[in-house]
């Protein structure tokens, strides 16, 4: 078995779960959504130089970027909106339920087999998904994450996880044909440049200073750790299946939720221990196919 993108997948989500943690302490999250990606495009400059040889723009990448950029776009505002309505032991665990959707979306556009013991694996995965966010294991508690989708925090979420998965597909096809460094390269910049329109409209230039005086640090670090976990999941797809590496990446959401109950204080943490294991579990299957 290669171990090569499965370690990269999980040294991924204990990134991913950090810089979300920050971006949840964030006044106007959304603002510190599109300041973590413009950072992260100087951050991150080091190890491009290192391991980039050519920094020319890849023109046969150039729609799958756009699309991705839109899609990754859509998937910080989703998320920072999520943030301000919601705790992260309720958004996390929701916005990264993206298995949910990437099985038509992985078989249609991809053509990819998934076998029946994947398919079982990412199954867990999506169960516990859904019971790490129960409040109880009474039966009156079963139907909680169904009715949540009411709220604002839920829906936002969900369109975060479906953002995902679209921008996810789109970027096993970008690096398959050019390369996970160079496409990652120049895909902050897409990011960075078609989420600011959304970030100017609702809060102008004023919101981004007083986000960038107050939680300067705190945004310089999250958005090197996440573009540094994100070129980890590139290298990953460029080696294996997407819809196992995104669902092994699910491993985030039980790092997430015990950062939410032990740092934050958030309730729940019982059954969220319940969810963890089974989450776990369907982790172990699906990385011992890849």
């Amino acid at each position: 078995m290669e171990l090569t993108p499965p370690m990269l997948v999980v040294a991924s989500a204990f990134l991913h779960a950090l810089w979300n943690l920050m971006a949840k302490g964030g006044a106007d999250k959304v603002a510190y959504m599109w300041l973590m990606n413009l950072t992260s495009l100087f951050t991150t400059l080091p190890v491009f130089f290192l391991l980039l040889p050519d920094w020319g723009l890849p023109i046969t990448a150039v729609p799958y970027m756009l699309v991705s950029g839109l899609a990754e776009a859509l998937y910080f505002f989703s998320l920072g909106k999520a943030y301000e309505h919601g705790d992260l032991s309720l958004v996390y665990p929701i916005a990264r339920s993206s298995p949910l959707f990437l099985f038509a979306l992985a078989v249609t556009f991809l053509g990819e087999e998934i076998s029946p013991l994947g398919v079982f694996g990412i199954l867990m995965v999506v169960i516990g998904v859904y019971m790490i966010h129960l409040r109880g294991l009474s039966p009156r508690n079963f139907l909680v994450p169904l009715t949540s989708i009411r709220s604002r925090a839920s829906q936002f979420a969900l369109l975060a996880a479906l953002s995902t998965s679209i921008y996810s597909l789109v970027d096993k096809a970008g690096v398959l044909k050019v390369g996970p460094m160079i496409y990652a390269f120049w895909l902050d910049f897409f990011i960075t440049a078609l989420l600011m329109p959304l970030v100017l409209l609702r809060g102008g230039l004023s919101s981004l200073a007083g986000e960038l005086k107050s939680q300067g640090l705190k945004i310089v670090v999250s958005g090197f750790l996440m573009r540094v976990g994100y070129l980890m999941v590139l290298f990953a797809m460029s080696m294996a299946q997407v819809s196992y590496i995104l669902s092994i990446r699910q491993l985030s959401i039980v790092i997430g939720s015990l950062l939410g109950a032990g740092l934050l204080g958030e309730e729940y943490w019982r059954v969220r221990l319940i969810a963890s294991i089974i989450i776990f579990s369907g982790i172990l299957i699906l990385g011992s196919l890849v």
